[in-house]
């Protein structure tokens, strides 16, 4: 059994407002039921992207035909990761994380300046995200899973989509969106579990990571 010391909420807050991707529809958080309005019950209904925020991305985001939310492994969304924090100035590349111990098996969340920014100001194109050369390493070394602290682990303006592409046929499990800003390097228990959204190719999640009590 695990006994957690402390539960880290790293996730993005999702709210009416909120940076989205360039193009992506905004958020919409509407109360259709009032108490003070007379109502038994408060109601609220929500329109947002499957990619709003802290999120998870199925391979069916770009890979026609391939598994959606429903169907991905969700063993890789829930256990241990390894937490890295990187000071890369654009984006991180192979020469970043080659002497990092990063073993088969492992999850691994970068943090970097990314997690400085506030989705309550406007979308930061130049954000930090990983390159093909890192996403190549990692593949080959086997990590299952991949965190990193903005809303794209690509590009701003990448036309072919490749590092995506590359880690999603390869069964790695990508969680974009995260906020690292409060957490220091290290191994910690983490929960990235996406909504069961039949046909989705994403889904938003309540992302922690928690300090794991040895006594």
């Amino acid at each position: 059994m695990l006994n957690f010391k402390k539960i880290y909420d790293v996730s993005r807050t999702i709210y009416s407002g909120v940076a989205v991707w360039p193009g992506d529809e905004g958020v919409e958080l509407k109360k259709v039921a009032s108490m003070d309005e007379g109502a038994k019950c408060n109601v609220s209904v929500l329109k947002a992207g499957v990619h709003t925020a802290t999120h998870v991305d199925a391979p069916l985001h770009f890979i026609n035909g391939a598994e959606d939310v429903c169907n991905i492994d969700l063993s890789k969304f829930i256990g241990m990761a390894k937490v890295y924090e990187l000071h890369c100035s654009d984006c991180i590349k192979k020469t970043d994380i080659d002497m990092l111990d990063i073993k088969n098996k492992d999850r691994v969340f970068f943090k970097t300046a990314n997690s400085m920014n506030d989705l309550n100001e406007p979308f930061n194109k130049d954000f930090i995200y990983l390159d093909i050369s890192a996403a190549r390493f990692l593949i080959d070394i086997g990590v299952e899973a991949i965190g990193i602290d903005y809303l794209s682990i690509e590009k701003f303006d990448s036309h072919d989509n490749e590092v995506h592409k590359l880690l999603l046929s390869n069964k790695v499990a990508i969680i974009e969106g995260l906020c690292l800003k409060e957490i220091k390097q290290g191994t910690y228990f983490y929960s990235c579990l996406p909504l069961a959204l039949k046909g989705a190719d994403g889904s938003p999640v309540r992302a922690i990571l928690a300090e794991i009590s040895t006594i």
